[in-house]
C-alpha cells in the first residue's frame, strides 16, 4: 500500500524531472503538424504550413511559459 509520504516523493521526482527537462529543451513538437511545421491541404495536393506553429514545427512547453510568468511577477 503506498502511503502519502512515498506518494509524495514521486510527485516531487515527476516535478522535478519535468522542470529540468523544460529548462534544457524549451521546445517541444507542435501537437497540431507533430512537429513536421506543415501539414497537407484539404484537397491533397499542397502543403500548408502550420497555423498554429507558424510553419516553426516547435512550441514552448506548457511548464517554461508558467517559469517565465512566475520570474515576470518579481520584476
Amino acid at each position: 500500500m503506498l502511503t502519502s509520504v512515498t506518494v509524495s516523493a514521486v510527485v516531487l521526482l515527476w516535478l522535478g524531472g519535468y522542470a529540468l527537462t523544460c529548462w534544457r529543451w524549451p521546445f517541444t513538437a507542435c501537437r497540431r503538424c507533430k512537429g513536421k511545421a506543415r501539414f497537407m491541404s484539404p484537397s491533397g495536393k499542397f502543403w500548408r504550413p502550420c497555423r498554429q506553429c507558424k510553419g516553426t514545427g516547435q512550441r514552448v512547453r506548457t511548464g517554461r511559459r508558467i517559469w517565465v510568468a512566475l520570474r515576470g511577477i518579481g520584476s
